[in-house]
């Protein structure tokens, strides 16, 4: 829906320029389901964050996000969905934004808690309402590159939550997460007109039902296109490598599910450097043994997964590292996703001293 208006004062309250001039309005409705997992709310979801890369170049808009249909926001689309709004404002400083709230509560609750709604300038009214139980202990953070200062607080609170081991190891594993996007992911254009303007990663946790959720998010090449790129410190079979590799799971996989599971299992025969292309594989192996095994990793990448469910998914089969299970897409997130689920593992004894989170 788009409309040509000129502003007033009832527009300048949603859309502010600070002088008087023409914008046009794009009213954009946003997908009852906010996530990347599931096909058809996938489909939704990415139907509308590719409609927002039309704008990145265009001015004098008015961008108004209509949520009254919302109805629940996972964590990882959720993430998802505010990297792409922060490159097109990054992109495009000149768009304004306004926002039609949900119907729901909990849908507002999410976008003030996330951030959201302080990145598109815009305030909801919640009076002294407090926030819902599944809300409350959502944290995010972002930045450029590999230092994690800006996730200095969020990191303290996994030492609350976890034993010393696993919140070690999942400190690496975030760690060597936002590594491989500072040195891969932004290497090239994600698409033909992407103006990598906002090379960034974003992280997202979440305490909820006695687990611990994080989700790393990058808008870069994704792993697939990754493994293909040439350089100088690639080795020379790799390319071989990789083909007989792909070849050989095409039946378990799509091509891009079979490239993530080909970074985690061969990627480090990639370069002739020895201190990079431990990646994914690091990250795996850190949480092959977390929390008595009974951690869950998902890793979406471009139109390919792979998922180690030890619990995540209810209605599919536990796993183990090796026979992790892919979920076929259609269309590419042009990035990549890894999303984590931890049970909580800290001792008792420390609850009984008077720990809370609240």
């Amino acid at each position: 829906m788009i409309q040509r208006i000129k502003k007033n004062k009832k527009n300048k309250k949603n859309c502010r320029t600070g002088e008087e001039q023409l914008r046009t309005i794009i009213t954009l409705p946003m997908p009852p389901f906010i996530t990347i997992f599931l096909n058809k709310n996938r489909t939704k979801l990415l139907k509308l964050t590719n409609k927002l890369r039309d704008y990145y170049f265009r001015k004098n808009i008015c961008m108004k996000l209509d949520f009254s249909k919302t109805k629940k926001m996972f964590t990882e689309g959720t993430l998802y969905l505010l990297a792409e709004l922060e490159t097109l404002k990054i992109t495009n400083p000149d768009i304004k934004f306004s926002l039609i709230p949900s119907k729901e509560v909990i849908v507002n609750q999410v976008l003030k808690q996330t951030g959201i709604l302080e990145l598109l300038g815009v305030s909801l009214n919640f009076e002294d309402m407090e926030f819902d139980e599944t809300v409350k202990y959502w944290k995010y953070s972002s930045g450029h590159k590999v230092e994690m200062d800006s996730a200095e607080d969020m990191l303290d609170d996994f030492d609350d939550l976890l034993s010393e081991s696993s919140s070690t190891s999942i400190f690496n594993s975030i760690t060597e997460a936002v590594t491989n996007c500072h040195h891969h992911a932004y290497l090239e254009k994600r698409f033909i007109n992407d103006p990598m303007k906002a090379k960034k990663w974003w992280i997202f946790s979440q305490e909820k039902d006695n687990k611990l959720s994080i989700c790393v998010c990058d808008l870069g090449i994704g792993i697939p296109k990754s493994l293909l790129r040439n350089s100088e410190n690639v080795a020379e079979d790799w390319f071989s490598s990789l083909k007989n590799f792909l070849k050989s799971h095409k039946e378990k996989y799509d091509r891009d599910s079979a490239s993530i599971k080909a970074a985690i299992e061969i990627g480090n025969t990639r370069t002739n450097l020895v201190n990079r292309g431990k990646g994914l594989n690091q990250i795996i192996n850190q949480i092959s043994t977390l929390c008595d095994h009974k951690a869950s990793i998902a890793i979406l990448s471009n139109k390919g997964s792979y998922i180690i469910n030890r619990g995540m998914i209810e209605d599919r089969p536990l796993t183990g590292i090796v026979d992790g299970f892919s979920l076929p897409y259609k269309q590419s997130i042009d990035g990549t996703v890894i999303l984590w689920e931890i049970p909580i593992d800290k001792q008792i004894s420390d609850n009984a001293s008077g720990a809370s989170h609240e």
